[in-house]
């Protein structure tokens, strides 16, 4: 695979994407920022027509209903512009698939099951709950791997903020609010503004089974306040798993182990395994979630412009391809190397 003679073949559809991507993130702009003020004025705009006089609210109402008559239109455009864009990254992208991994299948509409999620550990462990947890999939992606199939999908999970200062109505208010209007301000995808993960999801099946859970996160990511520090503080209370230290100082810079049981763990991750997953993991420089449970391989990364969307960057030069293909055959390696 030549990612830059690929990425030369789809320049004009890449150039076409970032034009109306620019589009989308004015049109973004001025629709957030007019339903912002609409709400700053639902909250303050009582106690300013209130000092006002007769004719100074109705001058007030006027220019509030010029206002939604511009809103609407544009909302309109909005929306048809953020659809019509998603179909142009689809089309791209299942062409590109398709010749960076010719017996890949691509799903753009493809779903996955939660449980399946859930099984991983990587998420909050109150995912069952169907109330404060949702789960979005852009799109799915399988391909052989042996005797088996290997599912990789693009995903966005949304967890309620359980712990105590989130329960305060004050905060959760504030925190809702940022979510709905300031994220998608700022953020690299609106669609991805409420979700607390956005990215690739994958896993297969594998020779081996295990008896309990086994996760090795980003040793970096280990330490830092934030959704993946209260996630792992939430496994180990629910599953009482445990900090594991090994034998591997190279392997332990990349990765910090959680498991239920020890001897499990370590029937896993053999002296020859760490060595392989370390060499793995040079191999890209992405952040890379493992986890091994039942008979299954988990594997996530974080891609806040979406696993299968073209990136930003990519729309430039080939970087991003580089990396779409680096992730995918990564997966399908540790995959490979786990039957060895």
């Amino acid at each position: 695979m030549n990612p830059e003679k690929l990425h030369l073949e789809y320049r004009k559809q890449m150039q076409r994407i970032r034009q109306f991507r620019i589009v989308v993130r004015v049109l973004t702009g001025i629709v957030y920022s007019m339903a912002l003020c609409w709400f700053v004025f639902c909250i303050f705009g009582t106690a300013v027509l209130g000092r006002g006089t007769a004719e100074e609210n109705a001058t007030v109402t006027q220019y509030i209903m010029i206002g939604f008559a511009i809103f609407f239109p544009l909302h309109y455009l909005f929306v048809h512009a953020l659809m019509k864009l998603g179909r142009q990254e689809i089309n791209v992208m299942a062409g590109i698939l398709h010749r960076m991994f010719p017996d890949s299948l691509y799903h753009p509409d493809g779903k996955i099951n939660r449980k399946v999620i859930l099984e991983s550990r990587f998420f909050n462990a109150s995912f069952t709950s169907e109330e404060t947890n949702s789960t979005t999939c852009y799109g799915t992606v399988e391909m052989p791997c042996g005797n088996y199939r290997m599912m990789m999908a693009d995903i966005g999970i949304t967890t309620a903020r359980d712990s105590g200062l989130y329960r305060l109505p004050v905060v959760n208010y504030v925190f809702t609010l940022y979510r709905l209007l300031l994220r998608p301000l700022f953020g690299m995808r609106v669609e991805s503004s409420m979700h607390s993960f956005r990215g690739m999801f994958g896993y297969c099946e594998t020779d081996l089974s295990f008896r309990s859970g086994v996760v090795l996160i980003p040793d970096h990511l280990e330490n830092k306040i934030g959704y993946l520090a209260h996630h792992i503080q939430k496994f180990n209370q629910q599953n009482k798993a445990k900090f594991m230290r090994l034998e591997d100082p190279e392997f332990e810079r990349y990765f910090a182990v959680y498991a239920e049981d020890e001897v499990e763990a370590r029937r896993i991750l053999t002296p020859l395994m760490m060595q392989r997953i370390t060499a793995l993991r040079r191999l890209s420089d992405r952040n890379l979630l493992l986890s091994f449970s039942g008979n299954r391989l988990f594997y996530a990364v974080s891609t806040p412009d979406g696993f299968l969307r073209p990136g930003r960057k990519s729309l430039q030069d080939a970087k991003l391809l580089e990396q779409l293909y680096a992730d995918i055959s990564l997966c399908r390696t540790i995959v490979n190397e786990l039957r060895l």
